[in-house]
């Protein structure tokens, strides 16, 4: 009982930080991020919902990788369906509540005091697979857990056989959540198909939040195949990982009353779910560097879409001006010429062609720099990374983030892309020095600032509140 007090003490205290920290992060959104996203067409931020959403854990694995009874495990009792075939076609966010209960997708998506609002845009077919099951357990007091579909074979890479944008909702839930904990088991060490889909196309920059789980030690038969199993899965996660490291891997297992007598020692993969669990535990002090990530990976995005459109804008602008003074030098002059002509009686023809001329320079010089702009703006679109490139060069030599900078233009290059293309360079206005000044400073100063506050503010509260109990 005093365990379960602690437990709810620590929760609301941790709420509490995280709800200040939110505010915090909001604001520096509305005043600094939004009026820069405004002037350049930018993509939408997170919603306040998102904002103040639980922290959220995400598990997702190939359908027999014991990702459901893991959770079982995790929570004490049996909350979702196991099996070797798959059971469960869902994505089923496991959350708080008074008393059990459950909600379907479209119940989900429409109510305004949750934060998944989001999710309607993949669709009917994905929201009849989409439920909530709420119960009275203590550790979805600070958390709200997300179990996935199995990954399978049979998937295409469009519509992965389900339907719905599969690939899409769990890039979506990736994005929000704190804690990532991707399961293999033995029998399929990496080589699911929708599994490395999933890796390559939907959890690419959450490294930092990925943890992931060969599942089922217990069931080895000897070594060998033990190091055979896992030198597979490193190889093939490293075929589409696209870091230096590979995420650490836990190697563990989950008791199931009547399996086996295991054949190796479980000392170490007892120890490796502990670890596990700990880290899944930790998902609420996560939230607050996830939160601040997730303001810092928007702002260098805003950052590059903003300069890489303001180069495009300055070409076009800077080629305008060459073509209007190539025509309307000479057509202004010709007028002039026409107008002197006439007020001294030249003869005849001479005033009627300087001013002929210049109606035709005019005319021509119109269209001619429509029809060149129009062009130079479809070059420079189609060919936007020769600007990023010559922008960051400095960024990705001398300061060696090549890799990171990289990989977070191939996300906002489509943004950028579609901007420019849709609505037209002139709906991209060029930021004031204002603007990116207070979004360098939000880099380099604002966000770490608040990273190390709100850090040691959950670090402090919850060594007092376990002080406290402990007397």
């Amino acid at each position: 009982m005093l365990a379960l007090r602690l437990g709810v003490v620590q929760s609301e205290i941790v709420k509490d930080v995280l709800k200040e920290l939110s505010h915090s992060v909001k604001s520096l959104y509305e005043e600094v991020f939004d009026p820069l996203a405004e002037r350049t067409a930018f993509r939408k931020r997170p919603t306040d919902g998102e904002l103040f959403g639980e922290p959220l854990v995400l598990l997702i694995g190939n359908h027999s990788s014991g990702k459901s009874t893991f959770i079982n495990h995790l929570l004490g009792q049996e909350i979702q369906r196991t099996g070797m075939a798959p059971t469960d076609d869902n994505f089923t966010l496991i959350t708080y509540g008074d008393r059990r209960e459950e909600r379907d997708g479209a119940a989900i998506v429409s109510n305004p005091e949750l934060s998944y609002a989001g999710l309607s845009r993949f669709g009917p077919e994905f929201l009849s697979h989409f439920q909530m099951r709420k119960l009275p357990n203590v550790l979805v007091r600070d958390m709200t857990l997300v179990d996935s579909p199995g990954t399978i074979d049979a998937a295409t890479r469009d519509s992965s056989g389900r339907g719905y944008d599969f690939e899409g909702v769990v890039r979506w839930f990736a994005e929000r959540a704190d804690a990532v904990i991707l399961f293999f088991d033995p029998d399929r060490p990496g080589t699911t198909t929708e599994t490395l889909s999933v890796l390559t196309n939907s959890l690419v920059r959450m490294d930092h939040k990925l943890m992931v789980v060969m599942n089922k030690m217990d069931q080895f038969r000897s070594l060998r195949d033990f190091a055979r199993c896992y030198g597979t899965l490193c190889w093939n996660l490293g075929k589409v990982i696209n870091k230096k490291d590979i995420p650490q891997i836990f190697t563990t297992y989950v008791p199931v009353p009547g399996a086996p007598e295991p054949v190796l020692p479980l000392d170490d993969f007892e120890s490796a779910r502990e670890e596990l669990v700990q880290e899944i535990k930790r998902a609420p002090a996560r939230r607050v560097d996830n939160v601040l990530t997730q303001a810092s990976t928007h702002a260098e995005a805003l950052k590059i879409h903003v300069k890489v459109g303001s180069v495009v804008l300055k070409k076009l602008r800077e080629l305008r001006a060459f073509l209007q003074f190539a025509f309307l030098t000479p057509a202004v002059l010709l007028l002039v010429l026409g107008v002197y002509g006439l007020m001294e009686s030249w003869v005849g023809w001479l005033p009627a062609l300087g001013l002929g001329l210049a109606a035709v320079l005019g005319v021509s010089g119109h269209y001619v720099t429509k029809f060149l702009l129009q062009k130079k703006e479809e070059e420079l679109i189609d060919n936007l990374d020769p600007i990023f490139e010559d922008i960051f060069r400095e960024d990705r030599v001398i300061r060696n983030r090549s890799e990171d900078l990289v990989m977070l233009w191939e996300g906002v290059k489509p943004i950028t892309r579609k901007t420019l293309k849709e609505l037209g360079a002139k709906s991209f206005h060029l930021p004031k020095g204002k603007h990116m000044r207070a979004l360098e400073t939000a880099l380099e100063e604002k966000i770490p600032a608040l990273r190390a506050e709100y850090s040691r503010k959950i670090s402090n509260r919850e060594v007092s509140v376990s002080g406290q109990w402990s007397r």
